[in-house]
């Protein structure tokens, strides 16, 4: 026969204060790293949104420069050019352009121009560069070789 004593109660039901701090301890290391985790993913999500809209404005530049080819001649390109020239820095074998900020421009991204005629070949190289609203970072860069028309 077992003898019960009074007013003792083994009774192992709850959680101690440590089991319970570790769990806090152990919940916000594993919050930590997902919040970590989220934030790297929105600074890559903005990256990319930023690279996709400099690399839309390249394409529409590029595509500004394909309607201007169809109708220029080897002789009067330059003159007729949407773009002003920027004497101080062209180089004998590259004439750059100055640097402008369409109206369309979503963060005011800058788009210089660069051209490089191949005269032999009767063709000019363009080069569009897209950069940030500073100007110091390039987020899109575009080349394309257009022929010249035909004189008639």
């Amino acid at each position: 026969m077992q003898v019960k004593k009074k007013g003792f109660h083994n009774n192992n039901m709850g959680f101690s204060l440590v089991e319970v701090v570790a769990s806090i301890v152990i919940i916000t290391f594993i919050l930590l790293s997902f919040f970590g985790l989220l934030i790297q993913s929105n600074k890559t999500g903005k990256s990319s949104e930023q690279i996709v809209d400099a690399t839309y404005l390249a394409q529409q530049e590029m595509e500004k420069m394909y309607s201007y080819f169809k109708y220029a001649t080897k002789d009067t390109w330059e003159s007729a050019f949407p773009y002003t020239k920027d004497e101080a820095n062209s180089t004998s074998n590259l004439t750059l352009y100055n640097p402008t900020i369409p109206s369309y421009a979503k963060n005011k991204e800058q788009i210089i121009v660069k051209a490089k005629d191949l005269s032999p070949d009767n063709t000019v190289r363009i080069i569009i560069e897209v950069y940030d609203s500073s100007g110091k970072v390039l987020k899109a860069k575009v080349e394309n070789i257009f022929s010249f028309v035909e004189k008639r």
